[in-house]
């Protein structure tokens, strides 16, 4: 229930859009913050791009458990920082999904505990925002192939967005492949006064 509005905020928002994020031709959110960030680097230590450490100005935001985390996560909203830890699984988060990303530097009391270092806010397409067919496919070095699929419609009142995102690589090192299929869906509801969205 509590706004921040960008225009009266005294730190330096950095944000980005889905356009930005497709010609960037990004594979993880990740990827994206560190070719396009400010003060963000990205440790891979798994060598998979979907298991990534993402450090910002020192803090953390990472799949690893053990890692201190830093940073705060939410994707529409809502906190998908794990409650064990506090880790941030990128791979739950299919880049084609994504509308818009802010991240927002320093502690504040509005993004809850553990936001020491900032909070990342994700917001998804749907049918409403993104009301069109997409579809991409990339390949790479080391066996890297990746197939995305997205689509979305509405009636004025109903809208809906699917998502789908599938990779595969064979790894720059021996004896680690990755494999990621990701599914996305999201249902929005507009009325007089009140919209409900549901997304899995």
């Amino acid at each position: 229930g509590v706004v921040m509005d960008r225009e009266q905020a005294s730190v330096n928002v950095q944000s980005a859009t889905a356009e930005d994020i497709r010609r960037q031709q990004s594979i993880t959110v990740t990827d994206f913050l560190n070719t396009q960030g400010q003060s963000v680097t990205v440790n891979d230590y798994a060598g998979n791009p979907f298991q990534q450490d993402l450090s910002f100005r020192g803090f953390s935001a990472s799949p690893l458990v053990g890692t201190p985390q830093g940073l705060s996560v939410y994707l529409d909203g809502v906190r998908i920082n794990e409650p064990f830890g506090e880790v941030v699984n990128w791979d739950l988060i299919p880049t084609i999904a994504i509308e818009r990303t802010d991240l927002i530097p320093g502690s504040s009391p509005l993004f809850g505990l553990n936001t020491i270092g900032g909070a990342l806010s994700l917001q998804t397409k749907s049918g409403f925002s993104s009301p069109r067919f997409e579809a991409s496919r990339t390949q790479g070095a080391w066996g890297r192939r990746q197939n995305q699929l997205a689509v979305g419609a509405n009636n004025g009142a109903v809208a809906g967005f699917l998502a789908a995102n599938e990779f595969r690589e064979d790894g720059w090192r021996d004896h680690s492949p990755s494999s990621v299929n990701q599914y996305f869906g999201r249902l929005d509801v507009r009325g007089d006064g009140f919209e409900i969205t549901g997304s899995v």
